[in-house]
């Protein structure tokens, strides 16, 4: 019954995946990036209701220009972002060369970088500040790489010493799932782990935000806090919902967890 369960999601997935990648495709460079975004958003409910992922928690009321950040548990979770507002996603450089999927990524605006790249990573960095200043809100996983938790790997403090520069605010929000099985760590196949998380009957996705924005000049008391709430946040959202199969993806950075 899950490989049954597990072909028919796959199958929805990539199938709806297709289309959206088809449509934004088309619009670039027709359409404005308003209407790109709110086709992704309809979109990414369907991909939920396929991969058999229920969302809950509250959402931003409002955000302006500044920074979205969030722990980061593997490639699902752009789909959580809580607002429906406007944002612009980093992405990786390769993929902008990618058929469809790189005219898509670019009808919605993302951001280049290549992580390998000191370079690429100054320019993106030079990017974002660009874009904040120009009114845009900026999705960022500070981790830089995902695992599974339920706490977070040590920060990539870049982004927080140009928020500390620039004044930018900070919004928080933190993800948690009841299975480990959605934590996607370095060295596992996509195909391998899209099937692992099709196949469980049904996922809970937890979300937490911090309703008021941060912001400070000092760039390590700005580290500290935003630490702070998010072990706590974390740390609740774990015990209230614990992960069933963690430790099913190996993972030997499980021993720095912050």
């Amino acid at each position: 019954m899950k490989n049954i369960l597990g072909f028919i999601r796959v199958c929805g997935v990539f199938t709806t995946i297709f289309i959206g990648v088809f449509s934004l495709a088309l619009l670039y460079p027709f359409a404005g990036r308003k209407f790109a975004h709110r086709l992704f958003m309809a979109l990414r409910w369907v991909l939920l209701w396929f991969v058999g992922v229920r969302v809950s928690g509250p959402r931003l009321d409002s955000i302006g220009p500044g920074i979205l950040m969030a722990n980061h548990r593997s490639y699902l979770d752009v789909l959580f972002v809580p607002t429906s507002e406007l944002f612009t996603v980093v992405g990786k450089a390769e993929v902008k060369r990618w058929p469809f999927i790189g005219w898509a990524a670019q009808a919605l605006g993302v951001l280049w970088v290549k992580r390998e790249s000191k370079a690429s990573r100054s320019k993106t960095r030079e990017n974002i500040v660009a874009a904040i200043k120009g009114g845009q809100t900026v999705v960022l996983f500070p981790e830089g790489t995902s695992w599974e938790g339920p706490q977070m790997l040590p920060l990539k403090p870049g982004m927080f010493y140009e928020c500390a520069k620039h004044g930018f605010d900070i919004y928080q929000w933190s993800l948690h799932f009841d299975s480990a099985k959605t934590g996607f760590p370095i060295g596992i196949n996509f195909l391998t782990h899209l099937w692992a998380v099709c196949s469980e009957p049904k996922i809970n996705a937890y979300i937490d935000v911090r309703k008021v924005p941060i912001t400070n000049q000092n760039a390590e008391a700005l580290i500290a806090d935003a630490q702070e709430w998010w072990k706590n946040s974390l740390a609740g959202l774990s015990a209230s919902y614990p992960a069933r199969d963690s430790g099913y993806w190996p993972d030997d950075r499980r021993s720095i967890e912050a």
